[in-house]
């Protein structure tokens, strides 16, 4: 199942090791391992979403006009489908104590054959986002 979640993340691939805050995530449940692709806004990353040519980048999914306002999301986003943050889920973590939202089941389907794409062409790289790290910026999830 993949939905919105709202929450914070040190990015270990950043080597500023800034906390984004109220960062909005695609989550995945597969046994106990919690996958997030983060969602951005588009605005202010022209140049990374779209070729000069006004092409957008084959490793996004776009969430714009009709999908956007299906997602409750205010602004244009994407999705990189090329990076994914993994996270070993705990008894005494509540994941669903995080705000988030659904996502229709429609663009579910098209967001994850998005992601199967980039996992056949070995696009996808995936970190390991500390289980405790997770807790210290985001403790409502804490049981």
């Amino acid at each position: 199942m993949m939905d919105i979640i709202i929450c914070r993340i040190k990015y270990p691939n950043d080597p500023t090791g800034n906390t984004n805050v109220h960062q909005h995530f695609i989550g995945s449940f597969e046994g106990s391992t919690l996958e997030l692709y983060s969602i951005s806004s588009i605005m202010g990353k022209e140049y990374k979403v779209y070729s000069e040519e006004g092409n957008p980048n084959e490793d996004y999914y776009l969430i714009i006009g009709e999908e956007q306002l299906e997602c409750k999301l205010r602004v244009p986003s994407f999705i990189d489908c090329t990076k994914s943050y993994i996270l070993k889920m705990s008894e005494d973590v509540d994941i669903s104590k995080l705000n988030g939202r659904a996502i229709p089941i429609d663009i579910r389907e098209k967001i994850a054959d998005k992601i199967s794409l980039m996992k056949e062409n070995k696009k996808l790289k995936r970190y390991c986002i500390d289980m405790n790290e997770f807790i210290s910026i985001n403790n409502k999830v804490k049981k």
